[in-house]
């Protein structure tokens, strides 16, 4: 059994397995500065938590939280699946998480490419999850 939102095969009720600090700031475009905050590691699945903050924006996004289409994630240097991405906020601060089909173990390396705005370079970074 799986909810609508989860991975089709992940156990359902979702089992939690703890979080990850990263802190990561991924740098910002248009005016919009992009942070990853966190990985909610659960077995199936990984929430990566982020913020995106208008710090001087110098045009409105098309949307508040990029879809699932603008995310790029490697774990180890394996591309994983990026199953959703939701989110809430306004024009001046959203927040939200990026549903990845991977757990991601401490000590792997997470690298993570965004597109904010179609007309912008996107955003990357990558950690060395504690651990």
């Amino acid at each position: 059994m799986s909810a609508p939102h989860l991975p089709y095969d992940a156990p359902f009720p979702p089992v939690p397995g703890g979080v990850l600090p990263i802190g990561l700031e991924l740098g910002t475009v248009l005016g919009h500065r992009l942070t990853l905050l966190s990985l909610e590691r659960w077995q199936g699945w990984t929430d990566l938590r982020f913020a995106r903050v208008d710090i001087e924006g110098q045009q409105r996004l098309a949307r508040r939280v990029p879809p699932k289409e603008a995310w790029r994630v490697r774990v180890d240097g394996a591309e994983v699946e990026v199953f959703d991405a939701v989110g809430r906020g306004d024009r001046w601060f959203s927040n939200g998480e990026v549903r990845i089909v991977a757990t991601p173990q401490p000590g792997a390396t997470l690298e993570v490419v965004v597109e904010l705005a179609a007309d912008a370079p996107p955003l990357s970074g990558s950690v060395t999850l504690a651990g």
